[in-house]
């Protein structure tokens, strides 16, 4: 059945000459793979260029249950990104979080509305935003709602210190290996209530920012079968500390 729908680039992998296998994250079909035919020939309509993590398009595409791999006959990039893939830190995120998505959202053929609008308009909030150092930690913090695992949003003056393993706050234990220094617990429970319009005005040190992103790490590792090992996160970590 042919069917237009909307979709999050996620990772694309070359195919034969001039054909690329691309995972994309869909509106009407969660996570679907894709054939796309011509990608790297002269004569094509679609560039690699379009097919970058975190591009945002629109597919017209054959779609068959019972296929694990679904074939396009058009696609555009719409809405259109202006610096995700030319700024060097705004493309590290988006490796980042491309990572990420790819690890987490895992069940094929299962659309989450909630999930796919908040990633679709995280994406275009990054490609705006002039201060994105803080997205990272941000980001993985609302995405655990979507996920099923938010925090516990429980902090106060004596539940102080976040504990990873069971994703809420505590009383600060220097003989728990679990739990995070108050300091850096503090800013972790701003994080959880700022939003998209003022994640980046929460004031973190590039190493406040490392340790939370190495806490949320994890977090996410202790509440998901999928996410072993982050590849993208050193390359972040490097990016950021410039």
């Amino acid at each position: 059945m042919l069917t237009k729908c909307k979709a999050i680039v996620i990772k694309s992998i070359n195919y034969s000459e001039s054909s690329v296998v691309l995972t994309c994250y869909t509106d009407l079909f969660g996570i679907q793979t894709y054939l796309v035919n011509g990608v790297r020939s002269k004569k094509g309509n679609i560039r690699p260029s379009h097919l970058m993590p975190l591009t945002l398009i629109e597919i017209e595409a054959y779609h068959q249950q019972n296929k694990n791999m679904q074939r396009i006959k058009e696609l555009r990039c719409t809405p259109m990104l202006q610096s995700i893939h030319f700024d060097m830190v705004k493309s590290a995120i988006g490796m980042f979080m491309a990572e990420i998505m790819y690890k987490t959202i895992r069940e094929e053929n299962q659309p989450d509305p909630a999930l796919f609008s908040f990633l679709f308009n995280a994406i275009q909030v990054l490609d705006l935003q002039n201060q994105p150092a803080n997205f990272p930690v941000f980001i993985l913090l609302q995405l655990s709602r979507y996920l099923g695992f938010l925090p516990k949003q429980n902090y106060s003056e004596t539940n102080n210190s976040f504990d990873w393993a069971e994703g809420e706050f505590k009383p600060f234990d220097t003989l728990h290996p679990g739990l995070m220094e108050p300091q850096i617990s503090n800013l972790i429970a701003d994080l959880l209530v700022a939003d998209f319009n003022n994640f980046s005005e929460v004031p973190l040190t590039y190493k406040q920012r490392s340790d939370i992103l190495n806490c949320l790490i994890l977090f996410y590792q202790n509440h998901t079968d999928t996410l072993h090992e982050v590849k993208s996160h050193k390359v972040l970590a490097e990016v950021l500390s410039n």
